[in-house]
C-alpha cells in the first residue's frame, strides 16, 4: 500500500467523519425544532384568550338580564378546557420554556374559584359579577401575553434554525465535494497499483504451486460441508416460518439440530485439516471407544430432512462400541450416504447395514442409483476421479479417495459391489479393536480404555 494511497485514505476517512458530524448536527437541529415552540402553542393560547373574552361578555349579558346563567357557565367551561390543554404534555413543556408555568397555576386557580362562585349567582349580585368580570378580563390579557410570547419565541427560533441549517448544509456539500475528490485520488492510486500488480503477475507463479494443497482443502469443504449447512438452513427457515406457532419443545428440537450440525461442521473441519496431511503420510488419530449405532444415527440426522425418510437403518449383532476416530469414521459414512442419496433418484431407498463379522465391523451403504461401469471400478478411489455415470451430477471426485484413506488408517478397507444402472453397495470393513501402533509411527492414539463406555 503506497504512501499516496494511505494519505488519500486518511483524508477520505476524516472527510467522511466530518460529513457524519454535519449530518448529526442537521438532525439535532431538526429535533430541536420539533421540540420547541410550535404553532399549536400560539393557537391554543389565543383560543384561551378568546374564550376568556367571551366569558367576560357572557357575564355582562347575564348582569343586564339578556342571558341566563347557563351562558356564562358554558363559556367558563370552555375556558377551563383551554387551560386544561395548556397543562398537559408538550404544551405544558412549552409553557415552562416561555416562563409562564407559575402563571398557568394562577389561571387554573382563578377558573376553579369562578366555577364555585357561579353556583347560585343572580343578576342582582352586581358586586360579585363585577369581580368575576374583572378577573375574566385580566385572564384574557394574560393569555394574550402568552400568545405573543409564543409567537415571538417561535419567530426567533425559526430564524436561528434557518441560519443553522444553511450553515450545516454548506458544510455537508463542501464535505461531499472534498470526499469525491479524495475518492477520485484513491481510484487513481488503485489503478496505478493494479497495473503494478499485473506487471508482477509472473512472480506469483511459484506461489500458485504452493497453493495446490489449499485448493484441495477448498474442494473438501465444498464437497463435505454442504449437508450440515443445509440442515442449519432448513431448521432456521422452519423456525422463521413457524416461529410463532412452534412450542418450546419444537424450538428446542430445532435448536438442537442446528447445534448438532455446527458440531458436525467442527468435526468436519478437523477431519478436513487432517486430509491435508494424508498426502504427506502423516496424521493424528484420536482413537477412542465409540458407539457405532449412535454414530450411524448421527449420520442419518445429519442429512436433509427430506432425505432422512429415504434412509433405512438395519443392524445385526452390532458391537456395543468400537475403537475408532469418531470424527473420521463418521466422515467416511457421511460420504457414502451422501453419495448414495445424490446418485439415486428421489424416492429410492438407501439402506445402511451394520453387522459384526468375526473381529471386524462392517458398515454397508446400498443404493439403487446410477451405478458404476465395470471398466472404471479400478479407478474409483483415485483422487478427483468421477465415473461417466455421474455426468451432470455435482461433485468433486475426492470423497471416495478420502474414505479409502480413512479406512487404511483404521487398518480396514472399502469393498464395492456395483452394477451400472442398478445401484451400488459400499462396505466399510475395519477391526472392532484397533491394533497397538508400532514404535516410531506417525499416528497418535489415545488409550481406548480411557474413553470406552463404562
Amino acid at each position: 500500500m503506497t504512501r499516496r494511497f494511505l494519505v488519500a485514505l486518511v483524508a477520505m476517512g476524516i472527510l467522511f467523519a466530518l460529513l457524519i458530524a454535519a449530518s448529526v448536527r442537521l438532525l439535532q437541529s431538526e429535533t430541536r425544532t420539533v421540540h420547541y415552540i410550535s404553532e399549536d402553542m400560539v393557537w391554543l393560547s389565543s383560543q384561551g384568550q378568546y374564550e376568556a373574552i367571551r366569558y367576560a361578555d357572557a357575564l355582562s349579558s347575564f348582569a343586564r338580564g339578556q342571558a341566563t346563567i347557563d351562558e356564562p357557565q358554558l363559556r367558563l367551561d370552555l375556558l377551563s378546557s383551554r387551560i386544561t390543554v395548556l397543562e398537559d404534555g408538550e404544551t405544558y413543556r412549552q409553557m415552562e420554556a416561555l416562563g409562564y408555568a407559575d402563571e398557568l397555576v394562577e389561571f387554573r386557580t382563578i377558573v376553579d374559584d369562578a366555577v364555585g362562585r357561579m353556583v347560585g349567582l343572580q343578576p342582582s349580585h352586581v358586586a360579585e359579577i363585577s369581580a368575576l368580570h374583572r378577573e375574566a378580563q385580566a385572564l384574557a390579557a394574560d393569555l394574550r401575553d402568552v400568545a405573543n410570547a409564543a409567537m415571538f419565541a417561535k419567530r426567533d427560533r425559526d430564524r436561528e434554525t434557518r441560519d443553522e441549517r444553511r450553515h450545516t448544509l454548506f458544510e455537508v456539500l463542501g464535505t461531499l465535494v472534498a470526499t469525491m475528490a479524495a475518492g477520485l485520488l484513491m481510484a487513481a492510486v488503485l489503478v496505478r497499483d493494479h497495473r503494478n500488480m499485473v506487471s508482477a503477475e509472473s512472480a506469483l507463479e511459484r506461489e500458485r504451486q504452493v497453493s495446490r494443497l489449499h485448493r484441495a482443502f477448498i474442494s473438501v469443504v465444498s464437497h463435505q460441508f454442504r449437508t450440515p449447512l443445509a440442515i442449519i438452513d432448513a431448521s432456521a427457515q422452519r423456525m422463521i416460518r413457524r416461529g410463532a406457532q412452534m412450542d418450546v419443545a419444537e424450538i428446542v428440537q430445532r435448536a438442537d439440530k442446528i447445534r448438532a450440525a455446527c458440531l458436525r461442521l467442527t468435526r468436519l473441519m478437523e477431519s478436513t485439516l487432517n486430509a491435508a496431511r494424508l498426502e504427506e503420510g502423516e496424521i493424528t488419530l484420536n482413537i477412542r471407544g465409540c458407539d457405532p449405532v449412535a454414530l450411524l444415527r448421527n449420520v442419518i440426522d445429519g442429512q436433509p430432512e427430506q432425505d432422512q425418510k429415504r434412509i433405512e437403518l438395519r443392524m445385526e449383532n452390532v458391537p456395543g462400541w468400537i475403537e475408532a476416530d469418531l470424527t473420521l469414521i463418521e466422515q467416511a459414512v457421511q460420504n457414502l450416504v451422501s453419495n448414495a442419496l445424490k446418485y439415486s433418484t428421489d424416492g429410492q431407498p438407501v439402506v445402511i447395514m451394520a453387522r459384526r463379522q468375526g473381529s471386524d465391523i462392517l458398515i454397508s451403504v446400498t443404493d439403487k442409483g446410477v451405478g458404476i461401469p465395470a471398466d472404471e471400478m479400478e479407478q474409483l478411489f483415485r483422487r478427483f476421479f468421477r465415473a461417466r455415470t455421474s455426468e451432470g451430477i455435482p461433485g468433486t471426485g475426492i470423497g471416495l479417495s478420502f474414505v479409502s484413506q480413512i479406512m487404511e488408517l483404521h487398518h480396514g478397507k472399502v469393498e464395492v459391489r456395483s452394477v451400472e444402472g442398478q445401484g451400488s453397495t459400499f462396505t466399510l470393513r475395519m477391526p472392532i479393536t484397533q491394533p497397538v501402533p508400532e514404535t516410531g509411527t506417525k499416528l497418535s492414539f489415545l488409550p481406548a480404555a480411557a474413553t470406552a463406555p463404562s
